[in-house]
């Protein structure tokens, strides 16, 4: 990745990060490996509280027009590692309006779902179409979640997004991610 987190979450603008190289086979160290296996015994805890905050999410963007929230799979349980938001056709703002939008009110989100087929990495693979990948690389943003995350987090996060559904995010409403 071209940004480390720390740059991302201390930038005064909005960064997308790419990945200009193939990843590399880092192992963890002994002492990394150490923390891991004592958060391993906290894992269902962590990811509970992750599902309590997702529902909350959920709950209260259910009505937000122009926006999708994840949800579980239907064949299946979500960890939610990750709470993306999708901006539908005639969200009044872009990806990168609304991730500038949360960055104004102090909210650190990023772009959503990445398609490795526009990273610098795989550039010389050749153009593909993929226009469901590239749909949701366009109109994705990953909302702030972790476990230590309270409910007035939450609700700040929900209140910047009812704002920009209304039209309080300045930016082109043609749906793209690229402004």
């Amino acid at each position: 990745m071209t940004v480390s987190a720390a740059d991302r979450h201390s930038s005064s603008r909005i960064v997308i990060e790419d990945y200009a190289e193939t990843g590399y086979n880092y192992r963890m160290t002994d002492v990394q490996a150490a923390i891991g296996l004592v958060q391993m015994r906290r894992l269902d805890e962590l990811i509970a509280r992750r599902r309590e905050l997702a529902a909350d999410y959920q709950q209260a963007l259910a009505d937000v027009p122009g926006l999708r929230v994840c949800a579980d799979p239907p064949h299946g349980t979500a960890n939610y590692q990750s709470f993306w938001v999708e901006l539908a056709d005639g969200f009044p703002c872009t990806r990168n309006g609304l991730l500038e939008h949360l960055l104004r009110d102090g909210i650190s989100a990023r772009r959503g779902i990445m398609a490795a087929h526009r990273e610098p990495a795989y550039a010389q693979q050749g153009e593909v179409d993929l226009p469901v990948t590239e749909r949701l690389t366009d109109r994705t943003v990953i909302l702030p979640l972790f476990h230590e995350m309270t409910q007035d987090d939450v609700a700040r996060v929900v209140a910047s997004l009812r704002a920009a559904a209304h039209g309080s995010a300045a930016s082109p409403s043609n749906g793209q991610g690229d402004d």
